[in-house]
């Protein structure tokens, strides 16, 4: 008889708590059928409703909660014109994106009408009406001003924690808004879900000093990430309960001329009594979270302590092998019992030879020799370097020079020209072959230019030349000189090339 009770009592009598909970889902699955297949023909159907709402809610959590600001319709509009760009990889045009903004917004706001479904309540053996909003708005000196209600909140929490903030803190933003639009029941729960949280953290802190005494680098990475997660957010915490108070006061103190406080007024007392147990045990975290850090380092300064004795307690040791059950780590202490035994002994004779030792008395000079230091010596480097530009200068001149006599020309033509200068070794040298990539990576040097702003190590190496040679600028200062790059192949020394068409222009 009471198993049936039981499970009429769950049908029945909890039907419609559990509509209430199902409100704050309703608008998403709604949201989300919506559809851009057809809106603008089609040119906007990659953009999915559902994931802007959770974008613009968490929007609205940022500015109004965090930043304690109202939002305008324009901020609004620059958010999801970035959001557009970033997740969409879309950028409409100026009055499509207006028109687009405003269309979503009236979908978000579900043109300024709560969303609302109709469900059957089995005690009145009625159909009833739930409403609920996820945006809201008001009029503050006659600017519309938009914010995030408690049932838009409660379902983005309720989807994912906000892990760039503490649990604690979002359930203060939470709270507040439901001491706001007078949920002082739903408060009350909200206040116990605090209550556990903070328990829940002094219980990690309980933890992280069992863990250290055992194993001291995995505890201090606990302690680590527990101070970092939790005594950066103490002032914010500090902060919201202090405002929830003033707001729990205020709403008592209306309690006497609003009848709307004063039929809650049980419930408020009830959230009052809940919020002063979560501020007395979030002040016992707080001395909890002093007296772990004192703790934990005298913690670490008995492990140090323990490391460095001279003596190894071997039952500590087996103990600790037993509990991990781990006897790899025997190894450590075992392996060295088993190294041979070294013996060094002394031989009687070299006594002997120690008392008979003749000592030299006097002290001898040590003989020093003068040595000359090259003034101009050079390290291998840099006789590669000057071998590199004296033979780019070379090459440079010959190239000039037969530009200045032949308007046009190809490399089988600069290569003769080398061969006959040089001989046939020119060509299988590196440095020739370096100057031709070199000389590749510009399709044009304007002399005017190169000798003002150099911008390439082939360029700079002109303007050297310049510098050590007047006659060069006066030559060739005023010259152009074009490379074509044709397909055909070539052998250069001992590497293929292509053939270079060269084209002179004097300015």
């Amino acid at each position: 008889m009471s198993q049936e009770y039981t499970l009429i009592r769950d049908i029945v009598s909890g039907h419609n708590e559990r509509m209430h909970n199902l409100k704050k889902y309703y608008p998403f699955f709604k949201l989300s059928q919506v559809s851009f297949s057809q809106y603008m023909d089609g040119r906007y159907e990659i953009l999915d409703m559902g994931y802007i709402l959770m974008a613009v809610l968490r929007f609205f959590i940022e500015e109004n909660n965090f930043h304690e600001k109202l939002v305008t319709y324009e901020e609004y509009a620059d958010f999801m014109h970035e959001l557009y760009i970033r997740d969409f990889d879309i950028t409409p045009d100026k009055n499509e994106e207006k028109e687009l903004t405003g269309y979503i917004f009236d979908k978000l706001k579900n043109d300024g009408k709560p969303f609302s479904y109709t469900y059957f309540d089995p005690d009145t053996k009625k159909k009833k009406t739930m409403r609920t909003r996820l945006i809201d708005s008001k009029i503050i000196d006659e600017t519309v001003m938009y914010f995030i209600t408690s049932d838009g909140i409660t379902f983005y929490l309720d989807t994912k924690e906000m892990k760039e903030e503490s649990n604690i803190t979002i359930a203060q933003v939470l709270l507040s808004k439901m001491i706001a639009t007078k949920n002082f029941k739903g408060g009350a729960e909200v206040a116990m879900r605090i209550n556990n949280e903070v328990s829940k953290l002094i219980g990690d802190k309980n933890e992280i000093l069992n863990v250290i005494s055992y194993d001291v680098f995995a505890g201090i990475r606990l302690y680590e990430e527990f101070m970092s997660g939790t005594v950066k957010w103490f002032e914010d915490e500090q902060r919201l309960f202090k405002k929830n108070k003033e707001l729990i006061d205020k709403a008592l103190k209306s309690c006497e001329n609003d009848i709307g406080y004063y039929e809650a007024m049980e419930d408020i007392y009830h959230l009052e009594n809940e919020l002063n147990k979560a501020m007395n045990k979030h002040s016992e975290l707080l001395e909890a979270c002093i007296a772990l850090q004192s703790q934990t380092d005298e913690l670490i300064a008995a492990s140090k302590l323990n490391r460095i004795r001279m003596a190894f307690d071997f039952k500590k040791t087996l103990s600790e092998l037993m509990r991990r059950d781990d006897i790899t780590r025997l190894e450590s202490f075992i392996i060295p019992l088993f190294k041979p035994a070294v013996r060094k002994t002394f031989s009687l004779p070299l006594i002997d030879n120690m008392l008979t030792c003749k000592n030299d008395n006097g002290e001898i000079a040590e003989k020093t020799e003068d040595t000359e230091y090259e003034e101009n010596f050079k390290y291998p480097d840099e006789l590669e370097e000057d071998r590199i530009h004296s033979n780019y200068s070379l090459l440079i001149e010959a190239l000039f020079a037969l530009a200045e006599r032949e308007k046009s020309f190809d490399l089988i033509r600069y290569n003769e020209v080398l061969r006959e200068q040089f001989g046939d070794k020119a060509l299988f040298s590196a440095d020739y072959y370096s100057f031709i990539v070199h000389l590749c990576q510009k399709n044009v040097y304007d002399m005017t230019v190169t000798l003002q702003k150099p911008d390439t190590f082939l360029e700079e190496m002109i303007c050297e030349c310049a510098r050590q040679n007047e006659e060069f600028t006066k030559k060739y200062g005023k010259l152009q000189l074009h490379l074509t790059f044709t397909q055909d192949k070539l052998m250069t020394g001992n590497h293929e090339t292509q053939n270079i068409i060269f084209g002179n222009e004097d300015l």
